[in-house]
């Protein structure tokens, strides 16, 4: 998965005037939060009860990768 993303972002900056790339995985979704880290995505915060899922709100992260 984690050549899939650098994939995708290296292709999205290359071809697209996108500068900014962010992704929102739950919280309690680790797997999702490292490939995004080994992709070089920066943590800039928790976004508290920002989803409803499965009769509950859960946290979101926010994640974000700036094209260099």
């Amino acid at each position: 998965m984690t050549m899939a993303v650098r994939y995708l972002v290296d292709w999205t900056f290359d071809k697209t005037e996108i500068t900014r790339i962010y992704a929102e995985p739950f919280s309690l979704n680790f797997a999702s939060r490292r490939v995004l880290e080994k992709t070089g995505f920066s943590h800039d915060g928790t976004l508290q009860r920002s989803a409803f899922k499965n009769g509950r709100f859960i946290d979101q992260e926010l994640y974000a990768l700036l094209k260099p």
